[in-house]
């Protein structure tokens, strides 16, 4: 004799609902007593019966649920840029699902921002560059590109600013199939993976 039996998921999601209208349902009781307990000092307050209370809880919940559906559309309209025309409509724009031209333009930031802190550095040290990357009086921070898991940019010291365009530092290969490099002549440049790291072992050996 076979008995029906639910799967694993429906098990997990029918454990999930029952909970809920558990909570919902004590919410009500609760929301009831206190209710009924206000209202033995006010005479205009009705009693709640536990229909009404469950009634009423589902009514409020209704109307939070519209407002903050209202506040998430009103910041999405508010945010410059969120929204591009497509004929004579709009659609939201999604850059999380295409986010390279973001993450080029904060990877390149990036690097500018590091290649300013680099030059401040010489400027107080007699034109020298740090001879690491770890030097005391260097924030570490800006070593850190814009990678999710904060991969380190590589730093080649021994340079100085100049008119040599020798590559000073670069982004690893875990940056993708191109890469932003900083030269010694202070361009921040965008290269092809393969290219940056032949003309680094060129440049300095293997």
């Amino acid at each position: 004799m076979s008995s029906p039996q639910l799967s694993d998921v429906a098990k997990a999601r029918l454990d999930v609902i029952s909970f809920f209208i558990f909570v919902y349902l004590l919410c009500a009781v609760i929301f009831r007593w206190l209710w009924n307990l206000l209202a033995k000092d006010f005479a205009w307050m009705p009693r709640l019966t536990f229909r009404r209370s469950i009634a009423l809880l589902v009514v409020v919940g209704l109307f939070l649920y519209f407002i903050l559906t209202m506040i998430s559309g009103a910041r999405e309209l508010m945010t410059p840029g969120a929204w591009a025309k497509q004929g004579i409509t709009y659609k939201l724009q999604t850059p999380e699902r295409d986010p390279k031209p973001w993450l080029d333009a904060a990877r390149k930031r990036g690097m500018e921002i590091l290649r300013d802190s680099l030059r401040d550095y010489a400027g107080k040290h007699e034109g020298k560059l740090p001879t690491h990357a770890y030097v005391s009086d260097f924030n570490t921070a800006l070593w850190k590109g814009a990678h999710p898991d904060g991969h380190w940019l590589i730093y080649i010291p021994g340079l100085t600013f100049g008119p040599a365009n020798r590559v000073l530092v670069y982004e690893p290969a875990t940056y993708g199939a191109t890469r932003w490099a900083l030269l010694a002549d202070g361009s921040v440049v965008l290269m092809n993976g393969d290219e940056l790291d032949e003309r680094v072992r060129k440049e300095f050996g293997p």
